[in-house]
């Protein structure tokens, strides 16, 4: 998978992320007591402006200090029922259709169906889940003035802070509610729609390649093979052994378990449903660095012209090489060896025999003594995943006495080593004892065939452990669903206190659109996009001009960018307080390629969630506590 910007540790995040959050908090609140202030004494002057101020700051004093939790979730469960009675069950019922009309449109010979239908349900729930979010909070407030309902609840105890956020309790509560069903009847679907099996005849389905007797062979030699009949779309091969086991290979994504059935003299083939269409994988990732060929460090590898710069190359049939650092590689986590997981780009400068595979070697190496074994030769197709294994007792055969080093070029000691002094030899090598220094491990990776390259990022490369439990990993996966619903409610139910029905509606879709849309937002503010900023943009709209060609020196293009360097800072104000609704995308991609959740990017995530509803309940409880209706 993917991962372009890593979520950082959640203990090294939250520190400069909670100072930037409060110092943000505190210039918006300054910015917005000093506009209030003035106003005041605009409006009544000196004393009654400074009175009026006073007032309001005792007030709120005593909101905080009088505040209900009961009277909150009273108002929570008037927002429930008054969802309940605009028939939010439709959005239910529309989402069971489109699952019941999915099937006819997903193709489940596709090479990954598991995929391919986790993003359809995390889609659809994406997009139902967030328009009933926006149509409930941006019309909750707005319906209560027009119907008067609001007047019978401010003549109550119940203080402005209580209706604001009961709101975004209650309709938050009947969301969550309602994508709960959506992530059961979704793992339902997808459950149902992978599941399947295959047939397979001895006689007509399998085919014997040699005629001698099976005892004479090795137990893992291969006595026949053959195909399963089409299911889903697709078949799999199907290999027989001389001790008489049998293996189906995987194809799409998934194989299946065989039992060999002998009924007298008919022997049938047992197949089970699918495995491994859907996993929650346990990586862990190491720090990648490169070796170039005179055997000195660097933090990236060849650039071979590709215009997205993810991942960095190392030429075949040379001293280069990819090489991960692993902490935390102990027995008692890895205790039959370390099960390698790699999606490795291959970049070829001639094609040759387009069907032949590039060859790599992976090594295991002492990152103090240099010590290195090959553990594996493979054949590597361009963003296939490949696993290995490397077992814990390595054959001598394997290892190269003579360490092989990286130097660096800031250091002297590294700089004038050279791999002349050879290590003591011994029958056999244990991983742990040999390799691993404190936990610590290299897995270097090698392109063997000459003029091709291999390229990797980071996450390119890890080590799996014990996989999670699908079921709940799935569920995990719409927790980025209810945090952006979260944060959509809350953008409505502030719109919602000072604004129509209709406007705060559109101003709540406008926060969803860019939101999604929000690097492209900063890159527009910050004048970094393509065609200039938007009166320059717009001047070449008008005058079609491409957008690669200096515009004339003329006093109105000159006017233009004027105006646009004084609207970049007021965009740019407006596109760090927007959330970046597509970062919260990260669940719904981490079920979908089979990756297990990590708990420390879901505090990141809820804490940024929270980031966000805290000041914009204040901000909506301020707006409504101001308004004349609140005085009544």
């Amino acid at each position: 998978m993917i991962l372009e910007h890593p979520i950082p540790p959640f203990l090294e995040w939250i520190g400069p992320a909670a100072l930037n959050w409060l110092l943000a908090v505190v210039a918006l609140t300054l910015l917005a007591v000093i506009i209030s202030f003035v106003f005041l004494l605009v409006r009544k002057g000196w004393k009654q402006g400074c009175k009026a101020m006073g007032a309001s700051v005792s007030d709120s004093w005593q909101d905080l200090k009088y505040f209900s939790w009961k009277r909150c979730f009273a108002m929570a469960l008037l927002a429930v029922r008054e969802s309940i009675r605009k028939k939010v069950v439709v959005v239910c019922v529309v989402f069971l259709v489109l699952l019941m009309f999915a099937g006819w449109f997903l193709d489940p010979s596709s090479k990954d169906p598991a995929r391919l239908c986790t993003s359809f349900v995390y889609q659809t729930t994406t997009y139902l889940v967030l328009l009933l979010a926006l149509f409930l909070s941006s019309l909750s407030l707005p319906g209560d003035f027009k119907t008067k309902t609001v007047y019978t609840i401010v003549t109550k105890p119940v203080r402005s802070s209580e209706i604001v956020l009961g709101r975004i309790i209650g309709i938050g509560a009947i969301g969550t509610a309602i994508l709960l069903l959506m992530a059961v009847c979704s793992y339902f679907f997808v459950s149902s729609t992978l599941k399947h099996t295959h047939i397979l005849d001895d006689r007509e389905d399998l085919t014997y390649v040699t005629d001698a007797d099976p005892a004479s062979l090795l137990p893992n030699a291969v006595i026949a093979k053959g195909y399963t009949r089409l299911a889903n779309g697709h078949k799999h091969m199907v290999e027989k052994y001389a001790d008489g086991s049998l293996r189906v290979i995987e194809e799409n994504k998934h194989t299946h378990p065989i039992e060999q059935v002998v009924e007298g003299d008919v022997v049938r083939y047992k197949i089970g449903p699918a495995q491994g269409a859907m996993q929650a994988k346990v990586p862990v990732y190491g720090k990648i660095k490169f070796r170039n060929a005179d055997g000195f460090e660097r933090e990236q590898g060849i650039n071979v012209g590709e215009e997205w710069e993810y991942r960095s190359y190392v030429a075949g049939a040379t001293d280069e090489a990819i090489i991960w650092t692993f902490d935390g590689v102990t027995p008692k986590r890895f205790p039959d060896g370390l099960p390698v997981e790699m999606t490795i780009s291959v970049f070829r400068t001639h094609m040759g025999n387009i069907e032949a595979t590039i060859m790599g070697a992976l090594y295991v190496r002492n990152p103090v003594t240099g010590l290195i074994a090959e553990t594996h030769v493979f054949n590597s197709e361009k963003y296939t995943t490949k696993a290995l294994h490397v077992p814990v007792e390595i054959d001598k055969s394997k290892v190269k006495t003579r360490p092989w080093l990286v130097k660096k070029m800031n250091d002297k000691a590294s700089f004038e080593a050279t791999p002349t002094t050879e290590l003591p030899q011994k029958e056999t090598y244990n991983l742990f004892e040999d390799f691993v220094v404190d936990g610590k491990l290299e897995i270097w990776l090698q392109c063997l065939d000459a003029q091709q390259y291999f390229g990797a990022a980071s996450p390119d490369l890890y080590l799996r452990v014990a996989d999670a439990n699908v079921f709940f990993n799935f569920v995990k996966g719409y927790l980025g669903v209810w945090q952006q619903m979260l944060i959509l409610i809350s953008f409505g139910v502030l719109f919602s206190t000072f604004l129509s029905g209709p406007v705060a509606m559109v101003s709540t879709f406008g926060v969803l659109v860019a939101g999604f849309c929000k690097t492209l937002f900063l890159d527009i503010a910050h004048l970094n996009a393509l065609g200039g900023g938007p009166i320059e943009s717009f001047n070449r709209l008008v005058t079609h001009e491409n957008m690669m060609v200096d515009l004339p020196n003329t006093f109105s293009t000159h006017l233009g960018q004027a105006f646009d360097h004084v609207a970049s800072a007021f965009l740019s104000v407006i596109g760090l307080a927007l959330p970046s609704f597509s970062d919260f995308n990260y669940y719904a991609d981490c079920v979908s390629y089979g990756y297990c959740i990590p708990w420390n990017s879901i505090f990141v995530h809820l804490v940024t969630t929270l980031s966000f509803v805290i000041p914009l309940f204040v901000a909506g409880y301020v707006v409504l506590r101001n308004r004349e209706v609140a005085k009544q």
